[in-house]
Formats: structure tokens, sequence, C-alpha cells
């Protein structure tokens, strides 16, 4: 899922043209438009050392730091609600992808005997070695159905 925070068009430097920062399970990226071109920097979440709030009495300053060698991200006219869900959604998706090896949860399940998360398809849990029950879907139902058979006489 993919999560947009553009800055307020009343804040210096985004009268026209407001910059966008997108945060996804796999980048963080930040849109700067202008007339005829438009700017594009993305970090991978895993590349982010750090994200830096300097809060005002109406707008925020980001910058997000890289332990990848790149510039840092920088942007203003945020409000101060929206860059603290911001540094906590990217703190979500790193602390998610140190205990599981991905960013994204929503393909995981806990396992009911150890309750450490594993990918929905597995059928035997990494940790404990507890065979996992199978979650009948509504394709696997609809493929029980018996084949009929046509004929022509």
């Amino acid at each position: 899922m993919k999560h947009c925070f553009k800055a307020s068009r009343l804040s210096p430097g985004n009268l026209l043209f407001p910059t966008v920062i997108e945060v996804d399970d796999r980048h963080v990226t930040r849109i700067k438009p202008s007339f005829v071109t438009r700017i594009e920097e993305s970090i991978s979440i895993r590349q982010v050392s750090s994200v830096t709030i300097k809060r005002g009495l109406m707008w925020a300053d980001i910058t997000i730091h890289s332990s990848g060698g790149t510039a840092p991200l920088l942007s203003s006219g945020h409000t101060n609600a929206d860059a603290e869900r911001l540094k906590d959604l990217i703190e979500d998706y790193q602390s998610t992808l140190l205990q599981t090896g991905t960013a994204d949860a929503a393909m995981l399940r806990a396992c009911p005997r150890c309750a450490e998360l594993v990918k929905l398809a597995a059928r035997v849990c990494r940790f404990c070695q507890h065979e996992l029950p199978i979650d009948l879907t509504e394709e696997a139902d609809a493929g029980d159905e018996p084949a009929r058979s046509w004929r022509f006489n």
C-alpha cells in the first residue's frame, strides 16, 4: 500500500507545485514537480538510516537520511501530524522488515503453536516445525466441483 504525504501550498517553495513524499513497503520517494519536469528521488526502506523532523509552529521540515551514500531526501511544508505519521510508518516498515524479512506483513500469519510470523503459504512453521493448518479459499473450493462429462448423440 502506498501512502502519500503532500506538502501544503501555503508553505514556502510549494506554492504552485507542492512536494509529495510517497512511502510503501519497499521505497520512500520524494517527488518534486515543476512546469516542464518532475524530479523523483527514492531510497529503499532498507537504506533509510533515520528520519529528522524539524517542527515549526505550522509546518514541519522532513529529512530522510540514507545509509547507502546517497543524499538525504529533504521536504518542507508538511503538517506536524503528517511528519510524525510518516516517521512512524517508516519505523513500522523497518521493524517488520527486521522481524520477518519482508516489510509487508499482509502475506504473513501467526503460527498457532509459537506465535511467530510465517508466510501464508507455509505448511510447516520454520521456528517450531509445527504443521500448519491450510486455509481453504474460495478458489480451492470452486476447484472441487466434479468435472462434467459431455455426451453428443
